[in-house]
């Protein structure tokens, strides 16, 4: 659902008990926790492809040349290997669908059930 069409409209509620409760969407993007595990992840990647690099130019030679050639395979190596990365995390499902307002629906509906016991009770 594309949340974009509403935008100047109220979220869509439904009222239980006369409570306003807003209806949970299923949104299609990436949500923040996958972003944030997507993140994390091409660190670890990037992070440890750069000290490979690094461990396997470095010898003898002078430091600009070290430098250069480093910079130069990192670029190549680098586009080549966040290129897998994405592929990978397309094929992840984990976190693609999310539901929005799903916190606050359970809050007011525990909410709801407890005043419907109480008034059991009485």
């Amino acid at each position: 659902m594309n949340i974009s069409k509403n935008k100047n409209k109220h979220k869509e509620l439904q009222y239980i008990d006369g409570i306003p409760i807003p209806k949970e969407q299923t949104i299609d993007k990436e949500s923040p926790a996958r972003s944030i595990a997507k993140a994390i992840s091409w660190r670890i990647v990037a992070s440890s492809t750069t000290f490979i690099i690094f461990y396997f130019t470095a010898g003898t030679k002078v430091a600009l040349e070290i430098i250069t050639a480093a910079v130069g395979v990192e670029a190549i190596s680098k586009m080549l290997i966040y290129y897998i990365h994405e592929r990978i995390w397309a094929n992840v499902l984990w976190g693609k669908n999310w539901m929005r307002y799903k916190l606050i629906r359970r809050i007011k509906l525990k909410f709801i059930k407890s005043k419907r016991r109480r008034r059991k009770h009485i």
